[in-house]
């Protein structure tokens, strides 16, 4: 077995990167080419792990926003299901991370936030995006599905200045 290779994904990755899209979510494969090749067209960041010359896993992010204010979206993390549970999710999310860095590096920034959605009932990425350093902060109720809600996680990189969720005392009344 070769080690594995993370490194960006490109449009002639199309077909690989749509089964690993399709082996998760419920679509077909053409629905799952569509959605990469719209996403990094819009500007979507697309990260592949690569095993013997085969795309096994991947995952993709957004800044959000402007560069300014330092926030970015994960989108997801998915792994071929033969290829979970071996730290490959983690070595993922480290090269999301270090993109994230250089992107906003570009700007003479660094990243403030990242944040991402996840179902409620998706318990195993629940504890996976713990592991790994988020912290649950919101429920989108009803958000894409009327019947689910949607858990906001979110990780800070960049402290501030005011712990998070205060304000700024007003001084009128």
């Amino acid at each position: 077995m070769n080690e594995m290779q993370i490194r960006k994904g490109i449009e002639k990755d199309a077909r690989q990167i749509a089964a690993v899209l399709a082996s998760f979510y419920s679509m077909n494969l053409e629905e799952a080419k569509r959605t990469f090749l719209e996403e990094i067209r819009k500007g979507d960041y697309y990260i592949v792990a690569e095993e013997n010359g085969g795309i096994i896993g991947l995952t993709t992010w957004s800044m959000h926003g402007l560069p300014k204010h330092r926030l970015a979206e994960l989108h997801r993390i998915v792994l071929l299901p033969e290829s979970r549970g071996k730290g490959r999710g983690r070595a993922l999310f480290s090269a999301l991370k270090k993109d994230a860095d250089k992107e906003y590096g570009k700007y003479g920034l660094k990243l403030r936030k990242l944040y991402l959605l996840t179902h409620a009932g998706n318990k195993a990425a629940h504890a996976f995006y713990e592991r790994v350093g988020f912290r649950h902060e919101a429920i989108l109720r009803s958000h894409y599905h009327k019947a689910e809600d949607e858990w906001v996680f979110s990780m800070f990189f960049v402290k501030s200045r005011r712990p998070c969720g205060t304000q700024k005392k007003n001084n009128l009344f």
